[in-house]
């Protein structure tokens, strides 16, 4: 008799989900497809009302939210107690909590902090006490995804600063891999072109207009770069996965 062939992707069922970003486009989209596939979700973001919002729109008792300021150890702290409390452990981090900047000499200290603190430290912050969780329980199916930029490869003008953050969470993304293959617990980095969010400097309609011209990244498509990521069964890295709009930027 042959083998049964091996499942081309794992269940999401069940499974003990963060997200945070949750109130951004990325985050909402990625919250709504994963509680779709029976994931348990929290969402994580500074804005209630945003939050509420999300709750609201994917319905059910699928997601839960906590409000949290990720650049705050403190907060940091609060939301993993949340992640104890509710789900008494984690399988999969999303991190996709991000703010935009402009160029360094346009900037404050205290926003150029604000932007190397939400952008990367959050993301060292998570990741190390979702994989404290994780070892904890002896998973071994694990998985972290953070969500960087291709803005890292343009280096365009004026993103210095944002492409510091970036370019953190893709050295630490590809280094810290590596560290986690003996414990099976697998990592991907997202590198997304521009997305159709609030960090663009366009209205919603001209963010539709772009969409349709190819110029900007429907959220839902990056959440299905995401899903498929965490779909995929043991033994199947998804190292790096990038995707971008057909009319990508480039300068």
């Amino acid at each position: 008799m042959m083998a049964e062939p091996a499942p081309l992707q794992q269940s999401l069922g069940g499974r003990r989900v963060l997200i945070t970003g949750g109130a951004g486009a990325v985050g909402r989209a990625v919250a709504r497809r994963m509680a779709g596939e029976g994931a348990r979700v929290l969402v994580t973001d500074r804005t209630a009302v945003d939050l509420q919002r999300v709750v609201e729109d994917i319905g059910g008792d699928a997601v839960q939210a906590i409000v949290a300021d990720l650049s705050s150890s403190a907060d940091v702290t609060r939301v993993f107690e949340a992640v104890d409390e509710d789900f008494g452990g984690l399988d999969i981090l999303v991190a996709c909590a991000g703010v935009g900047s402009g160029p360094l000499l346009e900037m404050d200290e205290a926003g150029w902090r604000n932007v190397i603190e939400t952008n990367l430290v959050s993301y060292v912050a998570c990741t190390q006490q979702a994989l404290k969780r994780m070892k904890a329980a002896g998973s071994r199916d694990g998985m972290v995804i953070l969500v960087g930029s291709i803005s890292v490869h343009i280096k365009a003008v004026g993103e210095s600063v944002y492409n510091a953050s970036k370019g953190g969470v893709a050295s630490f993304a590809e280094t810290l891999r590596k560290e986690l293959i003996d414990e099976q617990i697998r990592l991907t980095l997202i590198e997304p072109g521009a997305i159709a969010s609030s960090l663009q400097p366009f209205t919603a309609e001209e963010r539709s207009r772009l969409v349709d011209d190819y110029q900007l990244l429907p959220p839902e498509q990056v959440a299905e770069a995401i899903l498929f990521a965490t779909t995929r069964p043991p033994g199947v890295d998804v190292v790096t996965l990038r995707i971008e709009p057909l009319r990508q930027k480039i300068f």
